[in-house]
C-alpha cells in the first residue's frame, strides 16, 4: 500500500514539475507549415524560452495580463506569439500560437507600400520612395500619426488591444466617439513577417503584435521530422539541436 503511495506521488510530482516548466521556464512548439521556411521547416519542434521577454504570467483568465521583468522584443527575434486577430477567445493565452520574424520593434519605423508590404532595400530611388510609406510601430506612451493609408490599421489596434471604443466614418478615425489625427498607445509592438514571402499569416494579415500576446523568443530546434515519414524514417538528425537564428 506504501509503494503503491510513493509510485503516485512520484507520478504526482512529476506532472506538476512538467507543468511548472512549461508554464514558467520554456515550452516545446511544432512548427506545422512552410512559413518560416528555410528557417524552420515543417515539423521542427522547438524550445521556446519564456523569459526572453520577461515572464508572461500563465491563466489570464485568473488574473489578466502580468509580465516579470519585461523587455521589448528586438529586431530579428524570432518571436513565438499568440494569434492577435482571434475575436472569439477574450484571454491571449488560449489563442492559436504562430511564430514569425521581428522586421521593427517598438518605436521602429518600415517603408511599406499599401498592402504593407516592406520595401525590399531602403536605397530605392525617390521616384519608387513615393509610392511607399512610413509606417511607425507603436511604443508604449507614444503617439503615431493618422493617415488615409493606415487610418483601419490603427482602429483595428485600438480597438483589439487598447480597449478603446474606436470606429472609422466619413474617412476619420473616431476613438471614444472623438475624431482624432493622433493615436497614442499603452504598450508596446512589433511588426513581424515570415521567412517565407510566400505565407501571408504575418503582420500583412493581422498587423501589429502586442506586447500581451508574445510569449518567447525561439531559441534552439529539439527535434525534426518530416511529415508523414512514418516511424523508422525521415528524421533529420542534422537539425536537431541547433540554434534559432
Amino acid at each position: 500500500m506504501k509503494r503503491g503511495w510513493k509510485i503516485a506521488a512520484t507520478l504526482a510530482g512529476a506532472v506538476l514539475v512538467a507543468v511548472l516548466l512549461r508554464n514558467f521556464v520554456a515550452t516545446s512548439c511544432l512548427i506545422p507549415s512552410s512559413g518560416m521556411e528555410h528557417t524552420l521547416y515543417q515539423g521542427d519542434r522547438i524550445w521556446v524560452n519564456r523569459w526572453s521577454y520577461g515572464l508572461r504570467l500563465p491563466w489570464m483568465s485568473l488574473w489578466g495580463y502580468h509580465r516579470w521583468g519585461g523587455a521589448p522584443v528586438e529586431k530579428g527575434d524570432v518571436v513565438v506569439f499568440n494569434n492577435p486577430s482571434n475575436l472569439t477567445e477574450p484571454f491571449a493565452d488560449r489563442r492559436e500560437v504562430f511564430i514569425g520574424r521581428c522586421v521593427a520593434s517598438p518605436g521602429d519605423t518600415l517603408w511599406v507600400d499599401s498592402l504593407f508590404r516592406i520595401m525590399p532595400s531602403a536605397g530605392s530611388p525617390d521616384s519608387v520612395r513615393r509610392l511607399w510609406h512610413v509606417l511607425v510601430v507603436p511604443a508604449k506612451g507614444d503617439s503615431v500619426a493618422v493617415e488615409a493609408w493606415n487610418r483601419t490599421l490603427l482602429c483595428n489596434t485600438l480597438a483589439l488591444h487598447e480597449g478603446r471604443r474606436a470606429e472609422v466614418k466619413s474617412d476619420t478615425l473616431y476613438v471614444d466617439g472623438i475624431p482624432v489625427r493622433q493615436c497614442r498607445f499603452t504598450q508596446d509592438y512589433c511588426w513581424v513577417s515570415s521567412d517565407n514571402p510566400a505565407n501571408l499569416s504575418d503582420s500583412r494579415l493581422f498587423g501589429f503584435v502586442p506586447e500581451t500576446h508574445v510569449i518567447g523568443r525561439a531559441v534552439r530546434i529539439w527535434f525534426s521530422k518530416e511529415p508523414g515519414t512514418g516511424l523508422l524514417r525521415g528524421y533529420r538528425w542534422k537539425r536537431m539541436g541547433i540554434k534559432v537564428e
